[in-house]
C-alpha cells in the first residue's frame, strides 16, 4: 500500500493531469514525434503521455528524464494497469524489473533521489507486486531484490525497506528472500572482516610504536629509588661473600 505522502503526490499528479486534459491540446502525431516530446517535455507533453503506448513510455524512462517528469510517466503507466491483460502486464513488469525500477535513470541530485525512490515504489506497488502475486517473474525478482539491496547510494535499500514495511505481501517469493538474506549476510561478513583487519593493524601499530619508544631510550633501564637500594645491597652482599671466600682460602 502506498504511504500517505505518495498518495498525496499521486493526487497532485492526477489533478495536474486533469488540468492538462481540460486544456485543448493538438494530438502529437507519429511515434518518432511522441518519443521526442517525451524526451524534451514542453506543452505537448500531456498529450504525448496520453497517446504514447507502454513501449514508448518505458523507452522514455530508459532514456532518462528529470524525476518530476518521470513521475508523470510512472503515474500514467500505473493508471493503465487495469486495462492490460496478464500477458502484457507480465511484459511491462519484466521490463520494469530489468531496469531495476528505474532508480538509476537520470543524474542523482538529492531531492530527485527521494522522488525516484517514490517512483520506484509506485512501479512496484502498481505493476510488479500484482504480477508477483500471480506467480509471474520469480526468477527476475530473485535477482533484482538483492541487487537493489546491494546497490551503491542506498536508494535501492530504502526501496526494499519500504516494500517490506508496507505490511502487504512483498511478492518476493522464497528464492528472492533467500538471496536477499544471503546478500545481507555476506555484507555483514565483509564488515566484520574489515573490523578485524583494522583491529589487527591498530594492535601492530601500537606494538611498533612501543618498540620505537624503547629504541629511542637506547635500551636504558630506569630504576626506581626502591629498586636502586636493593641493587646496592645485593652488590655489597656479593662483595662480602667474595672476601669471605678469599680469607677462608688463606
Amino acid at each position: 500500500m502506498l504511504d500517505e505522502a505518495m498518495l498525496e503526490e499521486q493526487g497532485a499528479e492526477h489533478t495536474a493531469e486533469q488540468a492538462d486534459q481540460a486544456r485543448p491540446a493538438a494530438p502529437v502525431a507519429g511515434a518518432r514525434r511522441l518519443r521526442e516530446v517525451l524526451r524534451q517535455g514542453g506543452e505537448a507533453f500531456p498529450a504525448a503521455l496520453r497517446e504514447a503506448d507502454d513501449g514508448l513510455l518505458l523507452s522514455a524512462l530508459d532514456d532518462g528524464m528529470p524525476a518530476d517528469r518521470a513521475t508523470r510517466v510512472v503515474v500514467e503507466l500505473v493508471r493503465r494497469a487495469p486495462e492490460r491483460g496478464p500477458e502484457l502486464a507480465d511484459a511491462v513488469c519484466e521490463k520494469v524489473l530489468l531496469a531495476r525500477l528505474y532508480l538509476d535513470a537520470g543524474e542523482p541530485s538529492g531531492a530527485d533521489d527521494r522522488l525516484r525512490v517514490r517512483n520506484a515504489l509506485m512501479l512496484y506497488d502498481g505493476l510488479v507486486r500484482p504480477c508477483a502475486q500471480r506467480g509471474g517473474t520469480p526468477e527476475l525478482l530473485a535477482c533484482v531484490v538483492p541487487a537493489l539491496w546491494a546497490a551503491r547510494g542506498g536508494a535501492g535499500r530504502e526501496v526494499v525497506r519500504r516494500i517490506v514495511d508496507s505490511r502487504q505481501p512483498t511478492g518476493f517469493g522464497e528464492r528472492a528472500w533467500k538471496e536477499l538474506f544471503t546478500s545481507a549476510a555476506e555484507e555483514c561478513r565483509e564488515h566484520e572482516a574489515a573490523a578485524a583487519t583494522a583491529a589487527r593493524r591498530g594492535a601492530r601499530r601500537w606494538w611498533l610504536s612501543r618498540r620505537l619508544r624503547r629504541g629511542e631510550d637506547g635500551g636504558r633501564i630506569d630504576l626506581q629509588p626502591g629498586q636502586l637500594w636493593v641493587s646496592v645491597l645485593l652488590a655489597v652482599i656479593s662483595v662480602a661473600l667474595v672476601l669471605i671466600v678469599v680469607l677462608a682460602a688463606r
